[in-house]
C-alpha cells in the first residue's frame, strides 16, 4: 500500500555488448535481481509474487545496442545516489552499466504524444549506407507485417523525421530520428526489420544497431 513517504528514483543505464541480447521480459527479472541482492529499501507491488515497483522505457528490440534505457523505481526511504550507481552496476551483467541516478525522480511523461528515438545504424559499406538512407527518407515506402497469421500494411509517413550520413574511420554512420507510439505509426523495430529485407543480400553490411536518444515527442 502506498505511503506518504513513497517516492521515485530514475535509473539510466546502457545496454551493449552482449547483454543486447537479453530480453525485454528476462531485462526485468535481471534488474529484478540486482535490486533485491542490494537489499534496497523499495516498494513491492501487491500480490502474491511481490516485486520491487518498476517502469520501464519503451522496449529495446532483441539484438539492439543502446546508451538510452531506463526505469524508475518507488523507494520508501533514500540512499546515497553514488552508492546505488556504482553498486548496482557491479550486479548487472556486462554491457548493462548505470550512468546516471535521478533521485528523487518527478515523472513529466504524458503517455499521449509518443516517443522520438535517435539510433545509430554502422554500415561496412557506403552503398548500404545509401541505399537505407534512401529508404528511411522516403515517406511513400510502404511494408507489411504479419501478426496472429494476419498481415497489417505499413507507410513510413512521418516516423522517420531526419537522417545524416557520415564516416567514421572504415565505418559508414546512417543517425535516424523517429518516431513511435502514435496511432498507425510503425514501431522502429518494425521499421528496421523492414529495411534489412529491402537491403535483401547486402543487409550483411548492416553491423550495428543503436539506440543513443529517447525522449517524449
Amino acid at each position: 500500500m502506498s505511503t506518504a513517504e513513497e517516492f521515485k528514483v530514475r535509473v539510466d543505464y546502457t545496454k551493449t555488448c552482449q547483454s543486447r541480447y537479453i530480453a525485454h521480459l528476462d531485462t526485468i527479472d535481471v534488474i529484478s535481481k540486482a535490486l533485491r541482492r542490494l537489499q534496497l529499501p523499495y516498494s513491492v507491488t501487491q500480490g502474491c509474487h511481490a516485486r520491487p515497483k518498476l517502469t520501464f522505457g519503451p522496449p529495446l528490440p532483441l539484438g539492439h545496442a543502446s546508451f538510452c534505457e531506463y526505469f524508475i523505481l518507488t523507494m520508501a526511504s533514500p540512499v546515497d545516489a553514488e552508492w546505488l550507481k556504482t553498486a548496482l552496476t557491479r550486479e548487472l551483467p556486462h554491457g548493462m552499466h548505470v550512468s546516471k541516478i535521478e533521485m528523487p525522480y518527478t515523472e513529466k511523461k504524458t503517455g499521449t504524444n509518443g516517443e522520438k528515438l535517435t539510433y545509430r545504424l554502422v554500415f561496412s559499406d557506403n552503398e548500404t549506407a545509401q541505399k537505407a538512407v534512401d529508404f528511411l527518407q522516403n515517406p511513400s515506402v510502404t511494408f507489411e507485417v504479419e501478426r496472429k497469421g494476419q498481415l497489417k500494411k505499413y507507410q513510413l509517413g512521418d516516423a522517420v523525421r531526419q537522417t545524416k550520413l557520415s564516416q567514421y574511420e572504415d565505418k559508414y554512420l546512417v543517425e535516424a530520428q523517429f518516431v513511435q507510439g502514435l496511432p498507425d505509426v510503425p514501431s522502429v523495430s518494425k521499421i528496421v526489420t523492414a529495411l534489412a529485407e529491402h537491403l535483401g543480400e547486402s543487409k550483411n553490411g548492416l553491423m550495428l544497431i543503436e539506440r543513443v536518444a529517447l525522449s517524449e515527442v
